[in-house]
């Protein structure tokens, strides 16, 4: 029996009050404010979008461009380094990727403005499941091959956990669009997970 996005949000208590939750909505508010497109991406994304998991960290997709205006917009309420920032009241870890082929991988990362999916209940932007799941496949295709399935193990399981929470959601209509070899991996993932 597979657990709601929102039961997985509850899961440890009332996940709306999580600091972690708290930062995504002030970057919301700061970069909203700035007009800065942005999503959230990594580990709050993948149990937005109904996977069990844990995380410490909250992930932001930027556009580089704009990383010097996200970076003004931040200050005072969070201390900045070269690509990441601390939350001064929660204490909480902003990692900021930039969209673009900065990685080597089959995708590059996605234009924020054309990836977000504005959650009102948890006030922020997220990626989508199709997002997220086509994201996730390449980052474990591209660990799997430059480290091994050790090393990629963790970005797999979070397929496999979004495939298993997302069930008929995922099928043609959603991986139609992607890279064929992302979407031919997906396949893979999701007939093994359905047995």
């Amino acid at each position: 029996m597979g657990m709601s996005p929102e039961e997985v949000l509850e899961l440890n208590g009332d996940f709306t009050r999580s600091p972690l939750l708290d930062t995504a909505r002030r970057l919301h508010a700061l970069f909203a404010a700035a007009q800065i497109p942005y999503v959230i991406i990594g580990g709050l994304s993948v149990v937005r979008n109904g996977a069990v998991r844990t995380t410490i960290d909250v992930d932001v997709l930027l556009r580089r461009e704009d990383w010097p205006r996200a970076r003004a917009s931040l200050d005072p309420a969070f201390e900045t380094g070269a690509d990441q920032a601390k939350d001064r009241t929660n204490g909480v870890d902003v990692d900021f990727l930039f969209s673009g082929s900065e990685w080597d991988m089959l995708v590059p990362l996605p234009d924020p403005s054309a990836t977000t999916e504005y959650d009102e209940r948890l006030g922020a932007n997220f990626l989508s499941l199709r997002g997220i799941l086509e994201l996730k496949t390449a980052v474990y295709l591209q660990k799997k091959r430059e480290e091994g399935i050790e090393g990629a193990a963790k970005d797999l399981a979070d397929v496999v956990a979004l495939v298993r929470a997302n069930g008929e959601a995922i099928g043609p209509g959603l991986l139609d669009s992607m890279h064929p070899s992302i979407r031919k991996e997906l396949r893979r993932i999701v007939k093994k997970t359905r047995k």
